[in-house]
């Protein structure tokens, strides 16, 4: 389901637990985006545009922006309904509508779904320490990308994060 780049990172934040006779079938995509911040309203600030870019140029699209937990989703969410973003719904409890726009909500929400594009929440050392759950749940938030995956982060990245990637405005 999801591309070359984005199974290459979720293998790499697996480490360990990743299953090296897994073959790495998948089709070429865009680089994985990663973009620090000092702040959270700084990094609203820039979802919002990108968003209100990205529905206009792709109204059917589907995207998840991903947290860690429920009570960032709701932060965000309310963040970026100020900010207008178009299309928004905050979605927990699974009430996901399957249709076109974007959907604020939490990693345990996500499993076993697929969508256009996702935009991982601050992936922060806190949110994601070096623990065996943080690998499962970051390798699900990354794998529900079928074209593009961001990560957007307003503190000090997970150690899960390649190096490679964490460089400010890094791409893998």
């Amino acid at each position: 389901r999801s591309t070359r780049q984005i199974m290459a990172l979720s293998q790499k934040i697996l480490g360990p637990l990743h299953d090296p006779s897994d073959e790495l079938v998948a089709r070429d995509g865009a680089p994985v985006s990663f973009f620090s911040f000092t702040e959270i309203g700084e990094s609203v600030a820039f979802l919002a545009e990108a968003l209100r870019s990205l529905m206009q140029r792709e109204p059917t699209a589907s995207v998840a922006l991903i947290t860690r937990y429920p009570q960032q989703a709701d932060v965000y969410f309310e963040s970026l309904r100020i900010a207008e973003v178009p299309k928004l719904r905050r979605v927990g409890r699974q009430n996901f509508t399957f249709t076109p726009g974007i959907d604020v909500t939490d990693v345990r929400q996500v499993k076993g779904l697929e969508f256009d594009y996702v935009v991982v929440l601050d992936p922060t050392a806190q949110n994601y320490p070096d623990v065996i759950e943080s690998r499962h749940l970051l390798h699900i938030a990354l794998t529900r990308a079928a074209h593009q995956l961001w990560m957007t982060c307003a503190g000090t990245p997970s150690r899960l994060l390649p190096d490679e990637l964490v460089i400010e405005g890094g791409d893998l």
